[in-house]
């Protein structure tokens, strides 16, 4: 999938994860395998995950992008020079 996730979303990811394991782990009930405590723990972890791999599959479901248009437009450059470097290697006659 492709990144999705800005700086301050993961940011806010960064900080909002471990909260959600911790509550789910000690204050929910994860330790003792209450289901609140367990599905929050598992819910912090996923948008821990997000974070670290800066794709979110619900943002990419919504259509949001929290990157902003500064890494737009660094991708779009990426994307000339790919298109430049495939055309280079075309077939000759």
């Amino acid at each position: 999938m492709k990144e999705n996730v800005g700086t301050i979303d993961r940011i806010a990811r960064t900080v909002v994860g471990p909260v959600l394991i911790y509550l789910g782990y000690e204050k929910w009930g994860g330790k003792r395998g209450e289901l609140k405590g367990l599905l929050n723990i598992v819910g912090g972890a996923l948008i821990v995950e997000s974070a670290i791999t800066r794709v979110c599959p619900v943002n990419g479901l919504l259509g949001l992008d929290t990157r902003g248009e500064k890494v737009r437009s660094r991708d779009r450059e990426q994307q000339k020079k790919q298109q430049s470097r495939a055309g280079s290697y075309g077939v000759y006659y």
